[in-house]
C-alpha cells in the first residue's frame, strides 16, 4: 500500500511543503471539540490532528487503514493516555451506531472514489446532536498543478476529487448536510474545515 511506504517520510514531506496547514488544521479542529467528548478520528495518518485534539477531550480513537501510518501515529500519540490507536476503514467502520460525540476525518475524502459513502459512515457512528468535522485540502483551479501535487503524485498519491471552495460546499449540499460551517487554514495548499451537527 502506498501509505505504508510513505509513512516514515510523511511528516517531513508535509512539513516542508505545507507546514502552516499541517499544524494549523489540528489547532482549529481542537477548538471544535468539547472537553467531555469521545472522538473518533478516521484517517489519522501519523497523528497530527489527534495530538492536537487529545488535550481537548475525554478520549480519542485514532484510526487509519494503513498499518504504516498507524505505526507512526502510535509513536507520536503514546504520551496521551486518553488516545487509542486502531485500524479501521472509513468506508466500512466497525463501530456501532451513535458511538461517538464527535468524528474527525482529516484530509481524506478527496482521496476516495466515493466520498459520499464515507460521509454516511461518519454520520452513522456519531450520536444525534454530535459533531462531524471534515478538514479537506481545497485547491483553487488556477493552482491545480502546484509543486505540492506534483511531489505527492511521484509517491503515488493522487486526488480523486480536486475540490475548490465552491465544489466543497456543493458536496455537502448534495449530501443533505445543513448548518455546515466552514473555516479555512491558509497555506500553500489551503485546508477547508467543514463542521456540522449530526441531525440523523
Amino acid at each position: 500500500m502506498i501509505w505504508d511506504r510513505v509513512a516514515p517520510l510523511y511528516d517531513l514531506a508535509v512539513n516542508t511543503l505545507n507546514r502552516r496547514v499541517y499544524y494549523g488544521t489540528g489547532a482549529v479542529v481542537a477548538r471544535l471539540i468539547r472537553p467531555g467528548d469521545t472522538v473518533l478520528e478516521c484517517a489519522c495518518g501519523t497523528g497530527a490532528i489527534a495530538s492536537a485534539i487529545a488535550p481537548a477531550c475525554a478520549r480519542v480513537v485514532a484510526t487509519d487503514y494503513s498499518e504504516g501510518m498507524l505505526k507512526q501515529a502510535g509513536k507520536k500519540l503514546a504520551r496521551y493516555p486518553n488516545v487509542v490507536v486502531e485500524q479501521a476503514d472509513i468506508t466500512d467502520l466497525h463501530y456501532a451506531d451513535d458511538s461517538f460525540d464527535a468524528v474527525v476525518a482529516g484530509n481524506v475524502i478527496h482521496l476516495l472514489p466515493e466520498p459520499g459513502e464515507a460521509l454516511k459512515e461518519l454520520k452513522r457512528v456519531v450520536r444525534p446532536g454530535g459533531t462531524i468535522i471534515v478538514p479537506t485540502y481545497v485547491i483553487p483551479k488556477k493552482r491545480a498543478h502546484t509543486m505540492f501535487l506534483r511531489v505527492i503524485s511521484r509517491f503515488g498519491v493522487h486526488f480523486q476529487e480536486h475540490f475548490d471552495p465552491a465544489s466543497y460546499r456543493a458536496f455537502f449540499e448534495r449530501m443533505g448536510c445543513v448548518g455546515v460551517t466552514y473555516r479555512v487554514v491558509r497555506g500553500r495548499i489551503p485546508c477547508m474545515i467543514a463542521s456540522f451537527t449530526n441531525d440523523q
